[in-house]
């Protein structure tokens, strides 16, 4: 008996493995994604288990792209096979996500840092030429941010795709 439950177990552990993401705003106002919690108040993004009300496969919500398919049903073999093709679906979501957005957070980190520590220069000088100046580096910094923002969604829409590829049974 002790076996048959360790075995059990077990069997159940991988599905409980799933990583926690955490959506966080930061000083500007932007979005940002991570594995870890960004501050005190970050609560984990609530990323589907069970299907809602049909047979759709779990997708996580970015505010990109949400690609959600049924899975198909026939015995309760297939059930089981397509229950552990969504895990494994959602394992590789959740990598992907940690490995697109861990980076682009630390990229628009940088850049926030560097926008901060213009507006402090802006806020000491009384020099109008200096002042076009970093207005003007400050917009640039912005528009890099919101591309480093893009480029993670697109690129966390592509491992989406590649992920559900990879698990989906095909049609």
């Amino acid at each position: 008996m002790p076996v048959f439950v360790l075995t059990l177990l077990l069997l159940l552990l991988p599905a409980s493995a799933a990583a926690q993401v955490y959506k966080c705003k930061g000083k500007s106002g932007e979005t940002a994604y991570s594995e870890h919690p960004c501050d005190a108040n970050a609560q984990p993004m609530k990323l589907r288990d069970e299907p809602s009300g049909d047979t759709a496969a779990p997708a996580i919500a970015s505010g990109a792209e949400v690609i959600d398919a049924p899975l198909p049903h026939s015995d309760p073999s297939a059930a089981r096979d397509d229950e552990s093709a969504r895990a494994a679906e959602r394992s590789c979501i959740a990598t992907a996500t940690a490995s697109v957005y861990g980076p682009s957070n630390d990229r628009v980190g940088n850049l926030q840092q560097q926008l901060s520590a213009l507006n402090e220069q802006l806020a000491a000088t009384a020099d109008p030429q200096r002042t076009q100046a970093l207005r003007a580096r400050m917009g640039t910094l912005r528009q890099a941010i919101t591309r480093e923002h893009a480029a993670a969604h697109t690129q966390m829409n592509t491992a989406r795709r590649r992920c559900i590829e990879q698990h989906r049974p095909a049609s």
